[in-house]
């Protein structure tokens, strides 16, 4: 039996769009200091209008994979999806979904920094944590929005 994914193309690019005041109030008043100096970036200029944009397009591109292959996993996990029974609550496979994601695969890259680039274990404590929150909402979204 195949599934039949159905991915809401519209909560996908809302995932996107959500990441954007995340990753700002984060990496702005809430731990942008402390992650700057994590990253050695504490006394680099502010980059240029056009480089801002650059990098925040990309962050966007890179939202917009994430949020596409998440939509998969929760999908994935749902008995309905397979014909082999009801699905639970929607908050299990949201849960489910951004937890496994960040602990498989954030969670581990974030670690090889210290092991790797020499990063400080507060630098993958402050990555994490944003990894997570953003895959909580992005979660949260999928699982909800029809």
């Amino acid at each position: 039996m195949q599934p039949e994914f159905q991915i809401n193309f519209l909560a996908v690019l809302a995932c996107a769009f959500a990441a954007m005041p995340i990753g700002f109030a984060w990496f702005g008043p809430v731990f942008g200091k402390a992650w700057a100096r994590e990253m050695g970036m504490d006394d680099i200029p502010t980059p240029s209008g056009a480089a801002m944009a650059k990098s925040m397009g990309l962050h966007f591109v890179g939202n917009l994979l994430i949020s596409f292959v998440l939509a998969r996993n929760i999908l994935v996990w749902q008995p309905a999806i397979w014909g082999v029974g009801e699905n639970q609550g929607m908050h299990v496979y949201a849960l489910n979904g951004a937890m496994w994601t960040w602990l498989g695969f954030f969670l581990p890259a974030q670690i090889g920094r210290v092991a790797w680039e020499f990063k400080r274990w507060k630098l993958v404590a402050i990555n994490s944590a944003h990894d997570l929150t953003r895959l909580l909402t992005f979660s949260f979204i999928l699982a909800y929005w029809p």
